[in-house]
């Protein structure tokens, strides 16, 4: 049974009322849960922003929203919160919701097979027909790929840069400081963050003659095995309860090690149950190792979850965060530095 087939069939409720706006949120935030790594759930907050539903949504508006959410799944779950959100939801919004969720997976002007089928058992939740259903995925994917083209020509000309101290890098700013997105850093590092779980960050320091001789007569991969692993005991298993570390593998064309941590309670983002304090999520982060020049980086982000069922397998787990890291690295211009 899928996980989302597990969410469909709960029979779980939350007593927390939803408004009409959180109840088309909170469906199409479930359906973003339950197909993680596959479908991303901080564009959601983008394609809601597209939607006549939340125009008069503020930044506070929304951001109080998803935070509102996340302490209901925190409290009674996917399956709680969607239960709740489905008896909450007018009649005349199920096809605008069942066309805000078909927005997330659209890539590469299609929708995969694969959330096809998630998508199939997902309208017949919401009772959409299959005609309908297949006239609004077929919108949907026409609308998407027309906003694609429109943002990658906007982004060549506007996106913000951020330009490490020592001038060995610049990269695109992967937050948006007016929806809570935050920099932070420091003598060799920066990280970027917001509000609704992201977190990526780079560390890196320049490689002195010892350090090259060592690469020399070691070889890199040995090099950044040793490195790496030795990084992940100090700085996370050592500060970090229960941390763990999941998975390691040296990527041999991309000549780079990675490395998977399981991090309980130790996410960048935080819930509140009702009335107790806030206390942070728990995530799985993934770190990878490599040389450019004379600098050594590791470029790193989050996996944030607040129950195990929300996770895929570890293989797939894996392969979603290598991915989000290879797609930042590849905002990521190197130089030689000063």
């Amino acid at each position: 049974m899928s996980n989302f087939t597990k969410i469909f069939k709960s029979k779980d409720k939350s007593s927390i009322t939803l408004s009409l706006e959180e109840s088309v949120a909170a469906i199409a935030l479930v359906a973003a849960e339950a197909n993680s790594p596959d479908a991303d759930a901080d564009i959601l907050e983008s394609i809601l922003w597209d939607s006549e539903i939340f125009a008069e949504f503020s930044e506070d508006d929304m951001s109080e929203m998803f935070q509102h959410l996340a302490n209901i799944i925190a409290e009674d779950g996917l399956g709680g919160l969607f239960n709740t959100a489905c008896e909450s939801l007018p009649d005349e919004l199920v096809l605008d919701t069942f066309a805000i969720t078909t927005a997330m997976f659209v890539a590469d002007d299609e929708v995969s097979k694969k959330h096809r089928d998630f998508l199939k058992e997902f309208q017949e939740v919401l009772g959409v027909d299959d005609e309908e259903a297949e006239e609004i995925i077929g919108d949907v994917i026409a609308a998407y790929s027309h906003l694609e083209i429109e943002e990658a020509d906007f982004d060549l000309e506007e996106e913000p840069l951020y330009l490490s101290a020592k001038r060995n890098f610049t990269v695109s700013i992967p937050v948006d400081k007016q929806r809570g997105g935050r920099i932070d850093d420091g003598e060799g590092y920066v990280a970027f963050s917001d509000g609704f779980g992201v977190l990526l960050k780079i560390d890196y320091f320049q490689t002195a003659s010892e350090v090259e001789k060592l690469i020399e007569s070691a070889g890199e991969w040995a090099y950044l095995t040793s490195f790496l692993n030795k990084f992940i005991d100090h700085q996370i298993l050592a500060k970090f309860a229960d941390s763990k570390l999941l998975y390691t593998e040296y990527l041999e064309d991309e000549e780079a090690y990675f490395a998977v941590v399981d991090l309980p309670g130790s996410a960048t983002l935080s819930v509140q149950e009702k009335d107790a304090a806030a206390t942070k999520v728990d995530a799985y982060r993934g770190f990878m190792a490599f040389i450019v020049d004379d600098f050594c980086y590791t470029v790193s982000c989050q996996r944030v979850y607040q129950a195990k069922d929300e996770l895929g397998s570890l293989e797939s787990e894996v392969e979603g965060i290598m991915n989000k890291i290879f797609d930042f690295i590849e905002t990521i211009e190197f130089s030689e530095g000063e």
